[in-house]
Parts: structure tokens; sequence; C-alpha cells
């Protein structure tokens, strides 16, 4: 960095690395869970056997089938789309960036359940169980919103308040499948894995692309008018 370079500029070239940093080490990551579940599924299995069998063991899981309209394709696709008008309104580039992180998301969990090709605890479900689309997507999808509430700077408390939200709605799709035997809960944080790798690489064009709300542009150019005419 130059010596004369504005502090601004610094500010975001070192949230950038960090940012960078927080993507490589989430890579390190994923790649770790998936060669842990699919080269030792039986090391797996002897702990998370006892815990699922302990959690089902009597337990009436069909009040949890409301949960559903929670990852229901209504709220996750509508709101993405809500999130995409509002992106194209201010930046087409951060409406973009919703769509791909959308997309890394279940493009890479797709990947991994090739890969890793972990059947579900119940033996009746079929398909891949690591890591859970389901959560995966709800999971981008509430951060992207998280995202969102930051990016238009919204109230502190506002964001505060859909952070609480989101988690709390991701963990109850995520109790919800392994309850119902859809997933085993090491399934569930391979999911908090790819939706961190979604998120970050989103934050990195949120962070880099500010937000120009249009009351904020006529006071920037007040602000540069006020300027000019003090310098005449």
């Amino acid at each position: 960095m130059a010596p004369d370079a504005h502090p601004l500029s610094i500010r975001v070239d070192e949230m950038r690395s960090n940012w960078i940093r927080a993507w490589l080490a989430t890579v390190a990551l994923v790649v770790a869970a998936v060669v842990v579940t699919r080269d030792r599924v039986s090391w797996l299995l002897t702990v998370e056997e006892p815990v699922l069998g302990w959690l089902l063991d009597g337990t009436d899981t069909s009040r949890w089938e409301q949960a559903q309209v929670i990852s229901s394709p209504l709220v996750l696709i509508g709101g993405t789309l809500i999130m995409v008008a509002i992106g194209l309104f201010f930046d087409w580039r951060v409406a973009v960036t919703v769509v791909i992180a959308s997309a890394i998301g279940t493009v890479v969990t797709l990947l991994l359940q090739g890969v890793v090709g972990r059947m579900p605890p119940n033996p009746q479900l079929s398909g891949e169980s690591f890591p859970s689309i389901e959560v995966t997507q709800t999971g981008v999808f509430w951060g992207l919103v998280v995202l969102m509430t930051w990016w238009l700077r919204l109230p502190r408390l506002v964001s505060q308040l859909v952070v609480e939200l989101g988690v709390v709605l991701t963990l109850i799709v995520a109790i919800r499948q392994v309850l119902n035997g859809e997933i085993w809960p090491s399934d569930a944080v391979g999911s908090a894995l790819v939706v961190a790798l979604s998120l970050i690489t989103a934050a990195l064009v949120f962070e880099s692309r500010p937000a120009e709300l249009p009351w904020q542009r006529g006071s920037r150019n007040n602000q540069t008018a006020a300027t000019a005419s003090s310098i005449q």
C-alpha cells in the first residue's frame, strides 16, 4: 500500500483480505468435512446413531412437520426474488450476487452429495444427506437477508433481529430433518459450512459495492455543492 493511500481505501483492502482469508479457511473446513464423512462413516455412525436413537425414542415429531413451511419454495424463492428486485433498484451487481450466492449454495451441496454419497438415517428414505440441501438453502436465504439489511444501512436493531430470526429458523429446519430421520446431525454441520462459503462470497461483493440510496445521493450532492461554493 502506498504511503499516501487514503485511509478508507486501506480499510476496504483490509476488509477484503479478511473476507478472502475467511473464504479460504471455510473451503479447507469443507474439504476436511468431506474427507471425514466419506472415509470415516463407521466412526461417525458410532457417535451419531446412539444420539439419534435417544432423540427419536418415543418422540412425537408430527408437530415438527409444520416447520416445513419455513423452507418451502414459496418462502425461499419468493424472498430471493424480492431481494433481487431490491438489488436491481439500487445496484444490479448486488442483485446478481444474490442469485449467484444462492446458486453456489445449491450447486456445491449437490456436488458434495454426489462425492460423499451418504444415506439418510431413515432407511426408507432415498437420496444423499450430506450436506442437507434444505438446511443449506434456508441458511443461505436468511444470510442474504442479513447482508441486505446491512448493505441498506438499516438500523442495527433491525439487523440483529434478522440475524436472530434467521439462526432460529435455520436451526428449526435442521432439527425437523434430524427428528424425521432425513439427515444426520453432522449433515447439518456440513450444510453450515456450505452456507458460510456462499455468504462470504456474497459479502465480498457487498463490501466492495456500498449502497447509494436516493436520499443519500441528494445529500451528497448538496455537500459537494456547498464545498464548491465555499472554495469559490
